[in-house]
């Protein structure tokens, strides 16, 4: 008994030593848990920005400004929505300077003004020649600057790879054939006589499942060796990448994932010695869009698709292998909303061969240790979905802060066996409530910062605008008086008119006397005029009568004088024709005139 109390004793002090010597460690371990924690959950906290809703600077949303000069206006000019550009100079080869123009500055320099640009602030100063072309070219501007239209770009890519393996391997080796110093077979083991895989893929000859019959294994010269090494694989890989993009109207957006893949390469020197040697290599995926957005409603999409893959399978132990497929469409045309699938890239590849003795590989059962098969079929295929449709905008910022702070949250605490067992009084329950109400807190101490913010800003614009309401009262009550000194000034010019109108209505009225009684005068020397009219058209009358008669009589003188000149013609002829019958007629030599 007491042998069995002073065994007690010892062993209770023991226990005792060991609680008071380890005390220390397990105080200590506490304070690092808890601070380890809330390092952890600092870290983890989605903090909302209270300054994320801040407006533009006064001076930014304020109508252009004109500045008059010597020689015309100068227009200061914030863009809205487009960039104003850049214009520099450029001197390649000691050529005449030539301009690069871009951006919306570059248009206007184009229409003829000059134009300078300060694309920190999307500002353009333009000279123009008076304020019309100012104003001109404000309604120019309403009409260009414009907002761009944002494009969202949801893709979708998808890349499969599957092989199938089927091997054996041969070998045979009699040594001392029939007590002769013959050797059939290969005499360098581990090497197969007859290799299959393992002659393009070294790691091969480490697989597979040996069959056969070994004698005297590692005596040399004596030994018989008849195996065959089987061996069958089959594996897959997919790869599933959803990116999202958004870009403006005509503008490229770009994803790109790179990873260092590690090869590893064999290296085989003089002495037969083989080492691995790992190099590194970049691999790249890489997507190029540009979206051109057209009246119509469709969406013309410009892609550049660039495909590394390191973990396509290869052969039979699988081995990763370096692979870039590269896809370039210019120009494709879809309505928003609908998928457009580019690619469908499919490659199927089979490997068959069978090495072996001539004759006898073909002998039935035994023509296995003759022979060797290396067989292999892959296939790869890689679809792209590209589903662009406008952009409804970006999400609210404390909508994305709750979807985040969501992701992140941890699963509600619940009492299993393992918390009754390692936490009996629920201290880590109550620890995770109160971080967790400690982080509502906090979430709820920046909504309000928020608001107030949001608050401070709402005031700031309430109080500007009231700013700009006294100024434009100001200007109201300023423009008023100018109006009223004008009104009097055209009560003046309207009596000085009145009275010019009286005097004007005299002199008309007076001239109106004159112009009836020249009326009567006009009127009685139309009368006179009317028949002298009539008179001398009565003369015209008689005197056409007259030269009609005179005609009558000159062409009955021409025909008197025709008849006369005809009768004179006879009278010539008959003139001429009486000599002659004068002669015929004289008295014969009697003297005595002849009679008829």
């Amino acid at each position: 008994m007491t042998f069995k109390n002073n065994y007690l004793i010892i062993a209770v002090s023991l226990y005792c030593v060991a609680v008071l010597t380890g005390c220390t460690e397990f105080f200590e371990k506490t304070p690092t848990e808890l601070e380890s924690k809330s390092v952890i959950r600092d870290i983890s906290r989605v903090r909302e920005n209270p300054h994320v809703g801040n407006p533009l600077p006064q001076v930014y949303r304020e109508p252009p400004k004109r500045l008059k000069v010597a020689d015309g206006v100068k227009l200061f000019y914030f863009t809205r929505y487009l960039p104003s550009g850049n214009i520099n100079y450029r001197n390649p080869k000691n050529k005449p300077l030539e301009q690069q123009i871009q951006g919306l500055a570059g248009t206007i320099q184009g229409m003829g003004f000059k134009v300078s640009t300060n694309p920190s602030i999307n500002q353009m100063i333009i000279h123009c020649a008076n304020d019309t072309e100012c104003d001109q070219l404000l309604d120019y501007f309403a009409k260009v600057d414009v907002p761009p239209i944002q494009v969202h770009i949801d893709c979708l890519i998808l890349e499969r790879f599957g092989d199938v393996t089927k091997d054996w391997e041969s070998t045979l080796l009699i040594e001392n054939f029939l007590g002769q110093e013959i050797t059939l077979g290969e005499s360098k083991f581990p090497r197969p006589a007859f290799p299959g895989a393992s002659l393009r893929e070294s790691r091969r000859a480490e697989f597979g499942l040996d069959i056969g019959y070994w004698m005297n294994k590692g005596v040399p010269g004596h030994q018989v060796r008849a195996v065959v090494d089987l061996l069958e694989s089959r594996g897959y890989l997919k790869i599933l990448m959803n990116p999202t993009l958004e870009t403006v109207n005509g503008k490229a957006a770009q994803v790109r994932i790179m990873d260092r893949a590690p090869l590893e390469l064999t290296v085989t020197e003089r002495s037969g010695n083989p080492y691995s040697v790992t190099t590194y290599q970049n691999v790249s995926d890489i997507l190029n869009v540009t979206p051109y957005v057209y009246a119509d409603g469709s969406i013309g999409l410009k892609t550049n698709i660039i495909i590394g893959s390191k973990s396509k399978p290869e052969g039979v132990v699988q081995t990763s292998i370096i692979t870039e497929r590269s896809i370039n469409v210019q120009e494709n045309r879809i309505e928003p909303g609908k998928s457009l699938v580019i690619g469908g890239m499919r490659k199927a590849e089979n490997r068959s061969v069978i090495r072996g003795v001539p004759f006898f590989k073909d002998l039935p059962l035994i023509g296995i240790l003759f022979s060797s098969k290396d067989f292999e079929e892959n296939a790869t295929e890689i679809v792209f979905v590209l589903t662009p449709s406008i952009s409804s905008g970006g999400v609210d910022y404390k909508v994305m802060s709750d979807v985040i702070r969501e992701k992140f949250d941890t699963s509600k605490y619940g009492s299993d066996l393992d918390a009754i067992v390692t936490d009996p009084l629920g201290t880590k329950a109550y620890t995770h409530v109160v971080g967790q109400r400690g982080d509502e807190a906090e979430a709820e101490k920046v909504r309000l910062e928020i608001q107030t913010a949001e608050a401070q800003r709402t005031a700031e614009a309430q109080r500007l605008r009231a700013e700009h309401a006294i100024m434009e009262a100001q200007t109201l009550r300023v423009q008023t008086q100018e109006a009223i000194a004008l009104i009097e000034k055209s009560a003046a010019e309207k009596k000085a008119a009145e009275t010019a109108a009286e005097a004007a209505a005299k002199e008309a009225a007076a001239q109106k006397a004159r112009i009836s009684q020249s009326q009567g005068e006009l009127d009685k020397a139309t009368a006179e005029a009317a028949a002298a009219k009539q008179q001398a058209e009565q003369a015209l009358k008689a005197l056409q009568q007259a030269e009609a008669k005179a005609k009558e009589l000159t062409d009955k003188a021409q025909k008197a004088r025709q008849e006369t000149d005809k009768i004179q013609k006879q009278i010539q002829e008959l003139e001429k024709q009486a000599p002659a019958e004068k002669e015929a007629v004289k008295p014969e030599a009697t003297g005595e005139p002849k009679t008829e």
